[in-house]
């Protein structure tokens, strides 16, 4: 017989587990984590033109300008002077930039004065004589005007130059102007001549301009200027011509007009003066001409006119003048034993009776 075993007296054997070795894991250890601060590239503080901000230059350019202009003018967005002084600070494109702190190129007077000056003066002329409106050499649209030559002996710049004014390139390049060149060097750049005629200025003359004390001549012809001469043309003590005809200016010729003392030419016809030829008039030795026909100039000749030994040209006519021409005056022309060299002389010495009694006027209106 099978013995029958039970289940329970097999013996269970648990299986004999193979050792699985440990893994070998060849791990460097995991460093503690560690906070860099961030590499910083040095920053250059910033550079500005002029080494002024924006703001330091616009406030030091006011001050510098305040000396030629009333600053109260600049507070009115209206203004010439506050116009020119929005453009030059803000608007003017020339390069290098202009500094209120640096002496650059321009008209120094040999290191007296900031090349700023004359420019913002001509930027204070443009929009003074209604600038936008000129229908020649205005910033926009065309230009062609250059100066009259004069036969000076000095070099020039910009005498035969005409570019738009307001343009990004020394004033004097600007058409109707012309400054001194390098063989003058105390004027070099300095405005030696402003002229225009018939190019559609408006407006009214600037004082300002007598800052530009180097001008020479300063011709403003044919347009519709109006309002009074400055008396601060008095300070344009080199002025040679001042020829301002056929424009709408008012008020009288005033005293300071007689110390120029350099002066050859005035000529004033053909505006709305008014007053009376000053007997300062005989303080213009070197005057040549003179003429202030169709104004509004009443009173008497001034027998000093007698005084001004260089006069060949003198217009008095079309006013409202009146009495006899003076001797002294009548001694000066040049059908006089001796002659003299007045060889022109009119006013209104005709009608019956006329309003001027001249026996010795070389024609009579």
């Amino acid at each position: 017989d099978v013995e029958t075993l039970n289940p329970t007296d097999v013996e269970t054997l648990n299986p004999t587990a193979v050792p699985t070795p440990a893994p070998s894991l060849d791990l460097e250890p995991t460093p503690s984590p560690t906070t860099m601060e961030p590499t910083l590239v040095p920053t250059d503080s910033p550079t500005f033109p002029c080494n002024l901000t924006p703001d330091e230059r616009a406030t030091q350019i006011r001050e510098l300008l305040s000396t030629i202009s009333d600053p109260d003018l600049f507070d009115d967005p209206s203004s010439p002077q506050a116009q020119a002084l929005e453009w030059i600070t803000n608007e003017d494109t020339i390069e290098p930039i202009m500094c209120p702190n640096q002496s650059g190129e321009g008209c120094t007077l040999n290191g007296a004065v900031n090349p700023i000056v004359q420019r913002y003066v001509l930027a204070v002329f443009y929009y003074g004589t209604e600038g936008e409106s000129w229908t020649n050499c205005s910033e926009e649209g065309v230009c062609d005007r250059v100066v009259t030559p004069f036969g000076v002996s000095n070099d020039r710049v910009g005498d035969t130059s005409t570019e738009n004014w307001l343009s990004p390139m020394n004033e004097c390049e600007w058409g109707g102007i012309a400054c001194y060149g390098a063989d003058t060097p105390n004027l070099n750049l300095c405005i030696d001549q402003l002229d225009f005629e018939d190019d559609g200025l408006g407006g009214e003359l600037i004082s300002e301009l007598s800052v530009l004390d180097t001008l020479r001549f300063l011709i403003l012809e044919q347009g519709t200027i109006s309002g009074p001469i400055p008396t601060e043309f008095g300070d344009l003590n080199r002025l040679l011509i001042l020829d301002m005809d056929f424009n709408q200016i008012t008020g009288v010729i005033p005293d300071e007009i007689y110390g120029l003392n350099s002066l050859q030419q005035l000529d004033l016809n053909d505006n709305e003066i008014t007053g009376s030829i000053s007997s300062n008039i005989g303080d213009l030795q070197f005057l040549t001409f003179f003429q202030v026909d169709h104004n509004q100039l009443s009173d008497t000749i001034p027998s000093e006119m007698g005084d001004l030994s260089n006069l060949r040209i003198a217009f008095l006519s079309d006013n409202d003048l009146t009495g006899e021409m003076p001797s002294e005056v009548c001694a000066l022309r040049n059908n006089t034993s001796p002659p003299g060299v007045l060889g022109v002389l009119v006013t209104d010495c005709s009608g019956s009776p006329p309003e001027v009694d001249c026996a010795c006027c070389s024609s009579c209106a």
